[in-house]
């Protein structure tokens, strides 16, 4: 948390300089110009804003998956990123998850930096083989001949209308795998600093993102702002209870603790 400090009018010797009084109306005024600089964004935009700015950024980052290219992604974050970056950045697969995962690995591991989208993270399981075997292991079973930069990102969770397949959490899966790092975004803001900070990371990180997490609104941080991925985030202070969550359920807990002294941990990536 940053504490900022008004400067003081008066210091030891001086004289004190008279105080410039405003009218009310313009200090509200004021208030609205600023307000009106930041506005909100549903998480799936401030997704795609990390992508946008970090392959703008950098050259070797480049996007692939089912749908990502023409069609914008199922939950439209590569949306008309083709247009701007080329079909071959953005790049359409076949419907063949564990052969483009593998393609990604192999892209990480010749110098480029994969954004590998899942279209749904039960469809991961198809990859699982790639992704246990290949993705995390390979800077170890290689003595550190390599490195595998990629992100592996995608929706998971209930939603309102899809089936069993489609509403799994695969944390617990993935969790045991070596060498893979886990990443969950809850807010718009730390879902696209996280995204911006998985994408620059030299190891293989899996991204989930809940379905129910995409249309809510927020702000995101000003500037090129990224957020550890090792670090738990804190966004209360002087606690009387303590909740730890991740994903969906740190959003939520975020809803309720207003008006209650709770201190909200979201153990975002391990």
């Amino acid at each position: 948390m940053q504490t900022i400090r008004a400067p003081c009018n008066a210091s030891v010797g001086r004289s004190v300089v008279p105080r410039v009084h405003v009218k009310p109306q313009y200090v509200r005024g004021a208030a609205q110009v600023v307000a009106s600089k930041k506005k909100e964004v549903m998480m799936w935009e401030a997704l795609r804003e990390a992508v946008d700015e970090e392959m703008e950024r950098d050259p070797t980052v480049c996007v692939m998956g089912e749908d990502v290219g023409h069609y914008g992604g199922s939950y439209k974050v590569t949306y008309d990123l083709y247009k701007k970056y080329g079909d071959m950045r953005v790049l359409d697969t076949p419907i063949c998850e564990n052969g483009f995962m593998g393609m990604g690995i192999g892209a990480a591991m010749t110098g480029l930096r994969p954004i590998v989208e899942g279209m749904n993270m039960g469809f991961l399981l198809l990859a699982f083989n790639q992704i246990s075997n290949n993705c995390g292991m390979l800077h170890y079973t290689s003595g550190g001949q390599y490195k595998v930069p990629a992100v592996i990102r995608g929706p998971g969770g209930v939603g309102r209308q899809l089936g069993a397949e489609h509403s799994q959490r695969l944390e617990s899966y993935f969790q045991s795998i070596p060498g893979v790092q886990l990443v969950a975004c809850s807010t718009v803001a730390n879902a696209k600093a996280l995204l911006k900070s998985a994408i620059r990371s030299d190891n293989p990180i899996i991204f989930f993102e809940h379905v129910l997490l995409y249309n809510i609104k927020g702000e995101t941080h000003d500037g090129d702002y990224c957020q550890s991925l090792e670090k738990a985030e804190v966004s209360s202070a002087t606690p009387v209870q303590y909740i730890l969550g991740a994903g969906r359920h740190f959003s939520n807990s975020i809803a309720a603790h207003h008006g209650h002294c709770w201190l909200l941990i979201n153990a975002q990536g391990h």
